[in-house]
């Protein structure tokens, strides 16, 4: 009896340390990652704390036109050495590319510098996001939770 609650209790820590984030290694990170948002999800997270009955109606009603447009959007993360890294965004057949810079904190966690383009096209500022490494995934340190914003390597 006590080597089957021993074995499950192992089985329970296991499994729930399994899913933490683990300290990024710069060559965790070297390669191409895509960029994955879950708008869908993120909208109905959104209208569930939503203030007010009209806000949720708002929230829900945008949900399917950003869906549709979200899924027309590709955006990936080149990361190079010596902290460099390739932003490229295809949206609707147009293909904007930028230039920006990584590292790896203090913490272990991976932090890309403001990426931004002389056109104004587009710009990512993620200097207070952190990203952690959980299950072969970048995540969001914002979205660790829920997932719904993070990055799959693709090479």
């Amino acid at each position: 009896m006590k080597l089957k609650a021993l074995t499950l209790l192992s089985l329970i820590l296991l499994l729930g340390f399994s899913s933490q984030a683990q300290k990024v290694e710069e060559e965790d990170v070297l390669g191409t990652w895509k960029l994955v948002i879950d708008i869908e999800e993120e909208l109905d997270d959104e209208a569930d704390e939503a203030d007010t009955i009209l806000e949720e109606i708002i929230i829900k009603s945008v949900s399917g036109i950003v869906s549709g447009v979200m899924e027309n959007i590709d955006i990936y993360f080149e990361f190079k050495k010596r902290g460099r890294v390739n932003v490229t965004v295809n949206a609707y057949d147009e293909v904007e590319e930028e230039e920006g810079t990584w590292y790896i904190n203090r913490r272990g966690y991976l932090v890309i510098e403001d990426i931004d383009d002389d056109d104004d096209n587009f710009s990512i500022s993620a200097d207070d996001d952190e990203w952690k490494l959980i299950d072969g995934l970048l995540v969001s340190d914002e979205h660790e939770d829920d997932r719904n914003v993070y990055m799959t390597k693709v090479n």
